[in-house]
């Protein structure tokens, strides 16, 4: 058996998954490979550098360290500047660069000096608009691709690497399941920072803000949609779908809530774990019908349809 943690992007909402993934070591539940996206990446370089509570509280101790201010350095009229005057971005991510050195990523590291779980990157090509996977070759940068990974666009600006520039892994595709399953996986285990029963908006759209931003959730719920039907019709491997998600009003560009969602992610897994049940439907109005079924989630027993329409 190959087993495989792939974490989705999230914004500040990832630090939710250094709480399930506590839950998870806990309960003595390792991965051979990690692959994550944009935030997810950060998250899934912990694991890959030590499978170990341990190194997850060193993580949890870099979340909380993390401002704003460090993703997105500036005042707004500043980010309103660079738009006027043709930047690439609305933000610089020097900062964010030099805080993940800061937190133990050094220019240096290579994925082939990773040994504890094999780990890989996804970004997004931007000339051609591909997946791109770091991690294939043990010679690539990691802080490189996980700058690459987290390069959001228009927020930051896309990361050159050897005359090539990255944005955000999420482009293409938010929970990069095939990835996994293009490596051998048989088993994987979807740490999707997503709210499974988000309803249709029953008001009016207004504003430039609330249509991009409905066009873009739409765009990303999609995607995350396909990846899961693509591992649902796999054949012989084993899916656990843990979705995560806060009814707290914070915004993924927030991050000064870091232990209240570490906590609440360590609950919801939890919760996932002693119901026994994972088929939790990404959006029951996105298709009109279930793209897909979960498995058990532990043991080998298969829930009931019941259960799947209760999750």
């Amino acid at each position: 058996m190959k087993r495989a943690f792939v974490l989705s992007g999230g914004g500040s909402l990832g630090a939710m998954q250094i709480g399930a993934l506590r839950l998870l070591l806990e309960k003595n539940i390792k991965p051979d490979i990690v692959v994550g996206c944009s935030v997810g990446a950060l998250n899934a370089s912990f694991l890959a550098t030590d499978l170990s509570l341990d190194e997850l509280t060193r993580a949890e101790e870099v979340w909380q360290a993390v401002t704003t201010d460090i993703v997105y350095p500036g005042a707004r009229l500043r980010a309103a500047w660079r738009f006027l005057t043709g930047e690439d971005s609305l933000y610089d991510n020097r900062r964010f660069y030099e805080f993940l050195q800061a937190s133990g990523c050094t220019p240096a590291l290579t994925f082939g000096d990773l040994h504890s779980a094999r780990l890989y990157v996804t970004a997004t090509h931007l000339r051609t608009g591909s997946l791109h996977v770091f991690g294939d070759n043990p010679h690539d940068l990691v802080l490189d691709a996980l700058m690459a990974s987290t390069a959001l666009t228009p927020l930051h600006p896309p990361w050159e690497i050897n005359g090539e520039r990255y944005v955000d892994g999420g482009t293409v595709t938010p929970l990069p399941l095939r990835v996994a399953l293009d490596r051998g996986a048989t088993e994987i285990y979807a740490l999707h920072l997503h709210r499974p029963t988000a309803e249709p908006p029953k008001k009016r759209l207004r504003g430039v803000a609330e249509h991009i931003n409905q066009a873009v959730s739409t765009m990303l719920r999609l995607q995350a949609d396909h990846d899961l039907h693509l591992a649902e019709t796999a054949r012989r491997v084993r899916l656990h779908y843990l979705p995560l998600w806060t009814d707290d009003p914070i915004e993924p560009i927030d991050f000064s809530h870091s232990t209240t969602l570490i906590e609440q992610g360590y609950a919801a897994a939890e919760r996932l774990l002693k119901r026994g049940d994972v088929a939790a439907l990404l959006d029951e109005h996105s298709s009109g019908r279930r793209w897909w079924r979960g498995w058990g989630f532990l043991g080998n027993s298969q829930p009931s349809r019941n259960q799947m329409n209760n999750a």
